[in-house]
């Protein structure tokens, strides 16, 4: 692989962003199978040629390390892993204080606090623990369990740490049932058919827009960015890549038109100094973030803050579901032991099939599903 990539040609654009990703697409997808301890594995990333082309990798660097061309370098093995069990919000026992406000001493309570209650809630990942019902999952899975944050909460904006409240016609929009960003307006159950299921579960945005692919979950919490002087692209483990045209450069365009919308909307790039900026519109009403839908639009911010660090920003904007704007902000860590591996939704992907099928069954002994009235026989999808 290392001298595959060596071979690349530096053809500026978006060719080179495409055939690099795609190269380490390849690479992710011989890994599929292993074990997480398998991530300890990493393979080193060539150096590729000036002017255009991907950027240097050096094993160590410093915060101010530039790419070829001259641009911050962000290009990395990232992860979220530690932390995850942080809260968005600022809990109710921290009222009236900031992040700084809190000690070290405070933080580590709390950290084996979190850890102390994802290692007994572990079990219940699939199930309930309310109900004592338990369905086990391989604990190789699970990143959360020793995860050590970096932080008390998320929101840094407001300065209360929590995100405002919601629109009033907001409130009265019709949302998902159960977590799931499905439909059921038209009064129907949310088996009836495999369009009433969310995106996640039909395997078509497993965490569904930008800003919550990137934030840290329970196993998943690998991404990879790829810079050429024109493009960067993001790569999600759990999702699909993003390839974003930078502000200024050969590959320069305005937002397309309201009328063009997509799972992952449409991200433009700039730089501002240190920080690369992706402003992104254009989201589908078949997304829903915390209740936001096509009105949503994203400012996400990434700045090396240390040789091993990126600061990811995000400010959340949409005047029909939020009082204000409101950002919040995760670190990303580099860490070539934790490269993406392939996240096969849809290879054995029995889910969709037996949740309808078992729905059908119920139906037939007429029991009637807790989420909504279930279709006649026949009329199902």
């Amino acid at each position: 692989m290392q001298r595959r990539l060596a071979a690349v040609p530096a053809v500026p654009g978006i060719f080179t962003v495409a055939l690099m990703v795609g190269v380490f697409t390849l690479a992710s997808h011989s890994a599929a199978g292993q074990t997480a301890s398998g991530k300890s594995a990493a393979a080193a990333v060539q150096k590729a040629p000036p002017g255009g082309g991907a950027a240097t990798r050096p094993a160590r660097r410093s915060v101010s390390a530039r790419t070829p061309w001259g641009d911050p370098d962000l290009t990395g093995n990232y992860t979220t892993k530690d932390e995850m069990n942080t809260p968005m919000e600022r809990p109710d026992e921290f009222a009236g204080r900031r992040i700084e406000d809190v000690t070290p001493q405070e933080l580590a309570e709390l950290v084996a606090a979190r850890q102390k209650n994802a290692v007994e809630t572990a079990p219940f990942i699939t199930g309930s623990r309310a109900d004592g019902i338990a369905i086990g999952v391989p604990i190789h899975w699970l990143d959360h369990l020793e995860a050590v944050n970096s932080r008390p909460w998320l929101v840094i904006d407001p300065p209360d740490g929590k995100i405002p409240p919601r629109t009033e016609g907001s409130r009265q929009r019709p949302g998902p049932v159960s977590g799931l960003d499905n439909q059921t307006v038209r009064g129907r159950s949310v088996s009836d058919s495999y369009t009433d299921r969310s995106l996640g579960d039909r395997c078509v945005a497993r965490r569904g827009v930008p800003v919550n692919a990137m934030q840290p979950g329970i196993y998943g919490n690998s991404y990879h960015i790829v810079q050429t002087k024109d493009y960067i692209a993001i790569r999600y483990e759990m999702d699909g890549s993003r390839v974003i045209p930078i502000e200024g450069r050969s590959g320069s365009r305005a937002h397309v038109s309201t009328k063009l919308r997509s799972y992952f909307g449409d991200a433009i790039a700039r730089w501002e100094g240190e920080t690369l900026v992706v402003d992104t519109t254009n989201f589908g009403e078949f997304v829903n973030y915390r209740g936001s839908r096509e009105g949503l639009h994203t400012i996400e911010k990434f700045r090396r803050t240390g040789p091993k660090t990126v600061e990811w920003t995000v400010t959340v904007e949409d005047s029909h579901t939020w009082a204000r704007p409101w950002t919040f902000t995760v670190p990303l860590t580099e860490d070539d032991g934790q490269p993406i591996f392939e996240y096969a939704c849809h290879e054995g992907n029995y889910g969709i099939r037996n949740i309808l099928a078992g729905a059908r069954e119920d139906q037939k002994r007429g029991i009637e599903p807790s989420n909504g009235p279930a279709l006649p026989p026949g009329q199902e999808e």
